[in-house]
């Protein structure tokens, strides 16, 4: 049951209803037509159940079916190939199907006789209407794909606008976050102190205070950076950062090889790793240490960023809830890889532990 309400599209089958209405209206005055002309006498009541009603009913039960596989083949992104292969199956057993159900069914009614029954769902009756069907079956599915097609790129303009969305949210957030007084403050002030111990790493602090927020500014439209270009940025973070924290603060990354030019979404690192830095050091704990791992596993990328600071207090949802930068990516992965990643947070002995996986190929949606 719970099968048929996930793939049975309600509004569909009432589109489908009502075009089988109009064909089966068409074909039953077409048949009383004929039946008037070769009779004297013409039982409107016999012709309407046998032409129309059990018509209707079971046309509408066959495409419900359909619309149903249909369904899954776009859920599932079944190749093309495929779903052209079983279309032509149908089509050709279509006929032979249809007669043997409404036949099937007239008979159970008592409105044909079984010399009739066979008659009905004899080969070459089917042959006789194969292209009638044939068309009849094609007409039909051409207006499911038309629905699913129709729905499909309505949830793509949504989708598209609720990720722009999310993409200038997550984009003013961590320019807002770089452009606080506290940050800007606490950062020159280092750069400040160096410029007469340190002129070098003064310098160095000052062009990647720079660079980080040009970075920021010009954010690509797309929704995905290179990872490389990603941990450009986090780089350019994670040393003003150990600047600020001097030796409080270790960060580490460990980066698997040949995956740097692997798209993944715009600045879902960088935040996490601030979250790591905010939340992680309270008063019972001196020295934070921060690790990055990133690998390949089979077809997606497993990132795993972990911090021995305070342990988190509440679900994912309750710690989505009080703030947007969460949210905001776990927001952001849904609409992207839909059901095809995970996010999680946990505390596992002495760590809290982000763990996310990703396609390792771009989410294509638009």
């Amino acid at each position: 049951m719970n099968i048929i309400k996930k793939y049975l599209d309600v509004k569909l089958i009432k589109v489908l209803a009502l075009f089988c209405l109009v064909t089966v209206t068409v074909t039953f005055f077409q048949i009383s037509y004929f039946e008037i002309q070769s009779e004297e006498t013409h039982d409107w009541l016999d012709s309407f159940i046998k032409h129309f009603l059990v018509d209707w009913v079971v046309v509408c039960f066959f495409m419900s079916i359909v619309s149903m596989i249909t369904s899954v083949f776009f859920l599932k992104n079944i190749r093309s190939i495929y779903i052209i292969l079983f279309h032509l199956i149908v089509s050709l057993c279509f006929g032979w199907l249809y007669s043997l159900t409404h036949s099937g069914v007239l008979l159970l009614l008592g409105k044909i006789d079984y010399s009739a029954f066979l008659y009905y769902t004899s080969f070459d009756i089917t042959i006789a209407y194969l292209s009638r069907t044939f068309l009849m079956y094609f007409g039909i599915t051409g207006i499911i794909y038309a629905y699913y097609y129709s729905n499909k790129l309505k949830t793509t303009e949504l989708q598209r606008a609720i990720l722009s969305e999310q993409l200038t949210h997550t984009r003013m957030r961590v320019l807002k976050s770089q452009l606080q007084p506290h940050f800007l403050f606490n950062t020159l002030n280092s750069i400040s102190s160096l410029i007469e111990s340190n002129t070098k790493q003064a310098q160095n602090t000052l062009n990647d205070l720079s660079d980080l927020l040009r970075e920021v500014i010009v954010l690509k439209e797309d929704h995905f950076n290179t990872l490389a270009q990603e941990l450009y940025i986090l780089q350019k973070y994670i040393d003003i950062i150990l600047i600020r924290y001097s030796d409080h603060l270790t960060i580490t990354t460990h980066i698997a090889p040949n995956i740097e030019n692997t798209p993944v979404p715009i600045m879902m690192i960088q935040p996490i790793v601030e979250n790591a830095i905010k939340h992680g050091f309270t008063r019972n704990t001196n020295a934070l240490q921060i690790k990055i791992s990133i690998i390949e596993k089979d077809e997606h990328l497993l990132f795993e960023i972990k911090n021995n600071g305070t342990p988190i207090a509440g679900t994912l949802d309750e710690l989505a809830s009080k703030g947007t930068g969460i949210s905001n990516i776990i927001n952001r992965l849904e609409a992207l890889y839909q059901n095809d990643y995970s996010f999680e947070i946990v505390n596992s002995g002495a760590w809290v532990i982000v763990s996310i996986k990703i396609l390792k190929y771009q989410k294509t949606i638009f």
